[in-house]
């Protein structure tokens, strides 16, 4: 992961992603990855519920789709376009 900032949006969510599934630390995920077949519609709840108070953001329903959450990239994508909600 040459040139990733340990506290940018694509690593922290793979960050959260192996440590929620222990298992895939030996995938060595990257950013364009496919998480389909790798992670269950539970595991994209509970990356909901990371996501969006550790960037700030709220998550509509239009936005939790296949292509948005396809790969990190792609999650990460998401959370650079949306803006942060106010604390």
């Amino acid at each position: 992961m040459l040139g990733n900032a340990i506290n940018s949006p694509e690593e922290k969510i793979r960050k959260y992603i192996v440590d929620h599934n222990p298992s895939l630390a030996v995938l060595n995920l990257d950013k364009d990855e496919p998480l389909a077949g790798i992670i269950d519609s539970l595991a994209v709840l509970g990356l909901i519920g990371f996501i969006e108070p550790e960037f700030s953001i709220e998550l509509s329903p239009s936005d939790v789709t296949d292509e948005n959450f396809a790969t990190i990239g792609t999650i990460a994508e998401l959370v650079s376009r949306l803006p942060q909600t106010k604390a």
